[in-house]
């Protein structure tokens, strides 16, 4: 039987290992293919995409620190602008001032301002007051008592028996007689430094002038010159005046003849005038 032409050994297999090689070859044309169009497809549209994951960096809230704006019209703390005083071991007090001082208005003296703070804080205390004086007006109806305050400061100092350690000095209402209110500002330092020269150390608080209404408005421009000279000599100033303590409302259940306090009004200035004190000796 005659055979037709013979294949060559080992044909079969070189036709798998053909298809296998092409077939290797489209394949990897294909995935070339596929990440070439994902690399001109672009990152996704972050408007489209969800949430991202947040890193620990960014997940922390940040903090800003803030400082709440001070009060207007509030008065500084002793430590700061308006100075303070430092209270000795043992204070021994003197409180010198003018009608006011002396309880006049109250049923009894020992009722006045000045004996009920003297009470209150329980110091050794003498409180000296005359009525019709003041830093620059010496007494009397033509300024001829000769009474001003460093004129009695320094009779007191004559006392050596007597050393007082703590010095509070009211008064400026009948100051408001002096027509030069410059004349009011220097003497009121000056009065302070004197007090500083007798008793070396003493440590000084000036209470302004005080009436009941309408007799406080009339004050406003000897009480800004008792505060500058208290300024002036780095004392603090307790301002009643500015501070609103008589007002329309209750002047007339603190008014004793239209100057003075009455008893209930004496009450009243010592409760103030503690209330500015343990702002000033903290």
């Amino acid at each position: 039987m005659a055979s037709g032409p013979r294949r060559p050994a080992g044909g079969a297999f070189r036709s798998r290992q053909e298809w296998l090689k092409y077939g290797g070859l489209f394949v990897l044309a294909v995935l070339a293919f596929g990440v070439a169009a994902i690399a001109l497809m672009g990152p996704p549209n972050p408007d489209e995409a969800g949430p991202a994951a947040a890193s620990p960096a960014a997940a922390a809230p940040t903090i800003t620190a803030s400082v709440a704006p001070t009060p207007s019209g509030t008065a500084a703390p002793a430590t700061g602008g308006t100075p303070g005083i430092e209270l000795p071991a043992e204070p021994v007090l003197l409180i010198l001032g003018d009608s006011y001082t002396a309880g006049v208005g109250a049923d009894q003296p020992d009722q006045g301002w000045a004996y009920l703070v003297a009470a209150e804080l329980g110091y050794p205390a003498t409180v000296d007051g005359a009525g019709g004086t003041g830093f620059a007006w010496g007494g009397g109806a033509q300024d001829d008592g000769g009474e001003e305050y460093e004129v009695r400061l320094r009779k007191i100092a004559d006392n050596a028996a007597f050393v007082p350690n703590v010095l509070v000095l009211q008064g400026g209402q009948n100051d408001s007689a002096v027509a030069n209110p410059a004349e009011v500002e220097a003497a009121t330092a000056q009065t302070i430094e004197a007090a500083r020269r007798f008793w070396p150390g003493v440590q000084v608080v000036v209470l302004g002038p005080s009436a009941p209404q309408p007799l406080a408005e009339g004050l406003r421009g000897v009480n800004s010159a008792v505060r500058a000279g208290a300024a002036a000599a780095n004392a603090p100033f307790i301002d009643a005046v500015e501070g609103n303590w008589f007002t329309g409302a209750n002047s007339p259940g603190f008014d004793a003849d239209g100057a003075h306090p009455n008893t209930a009004g004496h009450a009243y200035i010592a409760g103030k005038f503690l209330e500015s004190w343990a702002g000033l000796t903290r």
